[in-house]
This record gives C-alpha cells, sequence and structure tokens, in this order.
C-alpha cells in the first residue's frame, strides 16, 4: 500500500489520471485523501493517494546495478534484438548500455516511458524503449499488476480477442447491406410515392447510377475539401495520449472550410452556375461516393499492413482481413501531417451534407418563386446550425471513441463518405421532390422551430458543460458540483445536466432529429428514417460507453449508474 505520509511541496510520482503512467510532481495541498499536485509541464490535478508513489520507490534499472537481474549480458533486455527502440539518430545505433528502464521496487509493478514523456523522469538524454502497460488487479494476490497494451516482445498492438458487430460475418453483412439500404430509400421514397416496399420500382440501366460528370464533380470536391484541410490556417492542438503515450498533432479548421464553402456557393450561385445539378444527378454521385469509400478503404488497408505495430488499432487487429478491413486495420492513419480519419469524419462529408440540402433549396426556389419552400428552409437551418456546431467546436472530436479507439476502415469512409451526405439529406430530399409540402402553415412551422431549439439548447448545453468540466474539473463553476473520483483520479460530474441523465447531449441529438423529420409531415413513415435511427444507434452506443467506462472505472462507475439511474431520457431506464 503506498504510504500516506506526503507533505506539500514533497516531490513524488503522481499516476497520470485515466492511464497507467508515471510522471515526477510536486504536492501542492492536501485535503483529506486528496492531493492536489503539478506535473512538471505545468499541469495541476487532483488525485487520491493510491496514485501518489514516493520518488525513492522508482529506480534505474542498468546492466551493471540491476540486482534483480539474473542473465548474462548476452541476455540481457537491454540487448534483446525484438525490442522496439526509438529517438536514435538516423543510421546510427544505439549502445545498449545507454537504455533506461524504469521499475518500482518491491512490487509486481514495472512502469516503462515513451519517448515524448521520458525527459519528464529521467534528466537524461538517453535511448528509451517504448514498452506501454495498463493496470488490473491480480486474482491471485490482490495487488495491482500491469498489462502491456503494446506487446512487450513486438511492439505491437495485442490481436483484437473481442468482435464485435457479430465478427466477421456481421462485418459481411453491414458492408452489403447498408449500400443496398441506401439505394432501396433512394427508390422507395422516390418523386411519384415514398412508402415501405418490398421491392420499390428502380432503374436498370447503368447510366442512370454512373456518369462522368458526377464522378468529376465529387473528386473534385474531395479535392476542394482537402486544399482547406491543409492551408495553413487554423490552430493545431495535441490530441489525448495514444496507447504508446504519444500525442498526435491536429489542425483545426474545420469551420473556417464551412464558410469558406458557403462563399463559394453563394460565388456560383450569383454566376448562375446550375448547382440545381447536385439534385438531377445525386443517384450517380451517391455511386461515385460508394465506389471512392471502397477504393479509400482498400489503399487504407495495404498502408496498415505497412505501418509499424504499434499503430494498429485495438479494434482492427484481429488477423481476419474481413474484419480488420471493416473496423479499420490502423488507428491514425496518416501520409505527413494529412490525418485521413479527422479530415473525413468532418468535412466532405458534414459540409457535403448542407451543400446538397442548399441544392435542393434552390432547385425548389427556381422552379416554383412565387411559393417559397419555407419547410425546407427550416429542415436546412435545422441541419446547417447542427454541421456548424460540429466545426466550430471541432477540437471535441478529438476525444471520441472514433478517434481514439476506432480504426479507420469501411466501417467509418463509408459513413463518413456516403451515409452521412447521404441518408441525412432524405428529409430535404423529401420536400423537394413535393414542394408543395414545403409549404406549411405559420403555427406548424412555430411549433417545429421551437422544438428544434429546444433540442439543440439541450444538446449544446450539456456538450458544453461537459467539456468545461473536461478541461478544468476545479473551476468556479464546479466548486459546488457533485463529484465522484475514480481509482485512477479522474473525476465523473454527477450536477448539472449530467445528474440528470446519463446522456443529456443524445437526448438533445433526438429531439433535433425529430424536428427535422417533423417538417415533413406525417404523410409517411420515411422521412423519419433518421430519428428512429438515431435512436437505436445512441442506445447502443450508450451501452458500450456504460459497458467501456465500468470495465475502466469498476464500483465508481456502479455508484454513478445508482445516482443517476436514466440513460438517455428522463424516467425511462
Amino acid at each position: 500500500m503506498p504510504s500516506k505520509g506526503y507533505s506539500v511541496g514533497e516531490s513524488v510520482m503522481v499516476k497520470w489520471p485515466g492511464s497507467a503512467l508515471w510522471y515526477p510532481a510536486m504536492i501542492l495541498s492536501i485535503e483529506d485523501d486528496e492531493y492536489k499536485v503539478r506535473f512538471e509541464e505545468g499541469t495541476e490535478d487532483e488525485v487520491t493517494a493510491e496514485s501518489i508513489r514516493s520518488a525513492a520507490s522508482f529506480r534505474r534499472r542498468s546492466q551493471s546495478k540491476s540486482p534483480s537481474r539474473r542473465r548474462s549480458r548476452s541476455r540481457s533486455p537491454a540487448r534483446s534484438p525484438s525490442r522496439q527502440r526509438v529517438s536514435r539518430s538516423p543510421g546510427r545505433k544505439t549502445p545498449a548500455k545507454t537504455k533506461t528502464i524504469i521499475s518500482q521496487s518491491k512490487s509486481e509493478t514495472k512502469v516503462q516511458l515513451t519517448p515524448t514523456r521520458s525527459k519528464r523522469l529521467l534528466a537524461t538524454r538517453s535511448t528509451t524503449e517504448v514498452h506501454t502497460y495498463t493496470t488490473r488487479s491480480s486474482t491471485k494476490s490482490g495487488h495491482q499488476i500491469l498489462e502491456p497494451v503494446v506487446d512487450i516482445k513486438t511492439g505491437k498492438v495485442p490481436k483484437t480477442v473481442h468482435y464485435e458487430f457479430g465478427g466477421p460475418f456481421g462485418a459481411f453483412f453491414i458492408m452489403v447491406s447498408l449500400p443496398l439500404f441506401i439505394y432501396y430509400l433512394y427508390f422507395a421514397c422516390s418523386k411519384e410515392e415514398c412508402s415501405l416496399q418490398l421491392w420499390p420500382a428502380h432503374t436498370c440501366d447503368w447510366r442512370d447510377y454512373f456518369d462522368l460528370e458526377a464522378a468529376l464533380l465529387f473528386l473534385g470536391w474531395m479535392g476542394l475539401q482537402a486544399f482547406f484541410y491543409l492551408l495553413p490556417i487554423g490552430s493545431v492542438v495535441k490530441g489525448l495520449p495514444l496507447r504508446n503515450g504519444q500525442r498526435l498533432d491536429y489542425k483545426l479548421n474545420g469551420f473556417f472550410s464551412f464558410i469558406l464553402t458557403l462563399i463559394l456557393f453563394g460565388g456560383l450561385l450569383y454566376k448562375k452556375y446550375p448547382v440545381a445539378m447536385v439534385y438531377d444527378k445525386f443517384l450517380p454521385l451517391l455511386t461515385t461516393a460508394f465506389i471512392f469509400s471502397i477504393v479509400l478503404s482498400i489503399f487504407l488497408y495495404i498502408k496498415a499492413r505497412r505501418a509499424p505495430g504499434h499503430a494498429l488499432a485495438p479494434s482492427g487487429n484481429s488477423g481476419n482481413f474481413l474484419y480488420d478491413f471493416f473496423m479499420g486495420h490502423e488507428l491514425n492513419p496518416r501520409i505527413g501531417n494529412f490525418d485521413f480519419k479527422v479530415f473525413c469524419e468532418l468535412r466532405p462529408g458534414l459540409i457535403g451534407w448542407v451543400m446538397i440540402d442548399l441544392a435542393f433549396v434552390v432547385k425548389v426556389w427556381t422552379d416554383f418563386p412565387e411559393n417559397p419552400p419555407w419547410a425546407l428552409l427550416l429542415v436546412t437551418f435545422f441541419q446547417m446550425l447542427y454541421v456548424a456546431d460540429s466545426l466550430l467546436f471541432e477540437h471535441a472530436i478529438l476525444s471520441t471513441m472514433d478517434i481514439i479507439h476506432d480504426g479507420f476502415g469501411f466501417m467509418l469512409v463509408f459513413g463518413d463518405l456516403v451515409w452521412v451526405p447521404f441518408t441525412y439529406t432524405l428529409q430535404a430530399r423529401y420536400l423537394a421532390d413535393r414542394p408543395s409540402l414545403a409549404v406549411m402553415p405559420d403555427y406548424c412551422l412555430v411549433i417545429v422551430l421551437a422544438f428544434g431549439l429546444i433540442g439543440y439548447y439541450i444538446f449544446r448545453a450539456s456538450n458544453s458543460q461537459k467539456n468545461a468540466f473536461r478541461e478544468n474539473p476545479y473551476a468556479s463553476q464546479f466548486a459546488s458540483a457533485n463529484v465522484l473520483i475514480t481509482a485512477s483520479g479522474k473525476r465523473l460530474l454527477v450536477s448539472g445536466w449530467w445528474g440528470w441523465v446519463r446522456h443529456p447531449n443524445y437526448l438533445g441529438d433526438i429531439l433535433l432529429a425529430l424536428s427535422w423529420s417533423m417538417c415533413c409531415g406525417f404523410g409517411s413513415i420515411i422521412p423519419y428514417f433518421y430519428p428512429i435511427y438515431m435512436l437505436v444507434l445512441l442506445v447502443h452506443r450508450e451501452r458500450r460507453d456504460s459497458d467501456h467506462c465500468r470495465q475502466k472505472y469498476g464500483n465508481v462507475w456502479n455508484k454513478y449508474c445508482a445516482q443517476v439511474p436514466y440513460r438517455i431520457i428522463p424516467y425511462v431506464y
């Protein structure tokens, strides 16, 4: 057990909240069993005594001074060729004697540093081996021991042992069924009829599905957004620590790209460019996006096969080609500073969603200038507000499971480039196909507007509270908040929106999605596909998050669930 005899001003070793890495810090104040500490790089946090060790309990272990070493020099861990070495000069081999390993005496726990953090613990320039660990409790001794999240011998992420989405069979089913479902939505909700049908009328002429002009339009769109992404404008921030302790740099200029795209759209409209062609070429654009997503997914998988072992995604490293192709084999695929995952998550799909909506508005207003399509304008306003919010708070995506856990494979590529822009525009396409429905009585517009604004307020207020708490849980606004502290020192907010339901942001998301469909009236169930889909998706995600948090926080999460029993909707368990 750790000693409780620490004093203010003492230099100690503190476990970084939410990780298994230990760094030097100074104790600033002590209150009951909580210690306020400051790490060497300036970060301040409050931790419990279980997250503190005396500096003396950590020692270097070298070739000549390791009392626990029982092997000859030729078999020394510092000489093992299977260990991954970093921070070496190009073309130079690092002498084995310069390696540094940090271990805790009289314990099963071994802590080894990543290259980006090593200089915090040691005032040395020597090479550091990258071996990262997560904690678990020993079932035999009750002591806390550490498990590798990067294989000790190979430096690779361990094989995926738990399948999601039904494993390879489920992955194959999703890859086949989702594209077919999008085409089904297109033909089932056409100009002539919008109803659930077993086999809707469809065209068999391949030229209706693909044409060169639509392909060039889509490729030009992708190139334009990539160009905006690479512009030297916007802030560069550090992402959350990866499993090996590394923190990647991310350029955040999504909102700037969105504004530039809107200005460009307005310029094309002013020059009388036929932007309404997006409406006429919706089907071939869909096909081009689908083909592009397949090609990009294949490229990413091939690239991942050449990536270093520690760069692979823990959820997509099963060894099964089909499953890894679907889940994403590499966690953060990049070429130079171009991050494929972050680019696709927020740029071409989300901004493209708004551009398609605007093209539909231009189409209807051009054809019927005397009857402004108010319902269509309201849908477009809501969805533009939603996308603008996502881009304005772009930094929030860096802490999502998509970025820190899931690999970038067909699942996310298809979702970002095909699913989002060509299914989330369903309500706008429904109203564009039926201009008479786009004219709604004023009192109905007011009701739908109020409903949507309430949903957005809940969504934004709860997310803002969560982000503020993550950035500074000691801010004055949380001085009287109810907080639970986990064993790792991480704090869970049990007040405000997050003391009402576990995911108030999901509730706002669902209300906002429902308001989009309400603009279409109640003549068909198909325009309500999105809120139904969102409800199923968020319920599944809530269950997935809850299981993850229960494994991560243990009994503290059970206490949180007891204090906040409602998952998404108040009074619904």
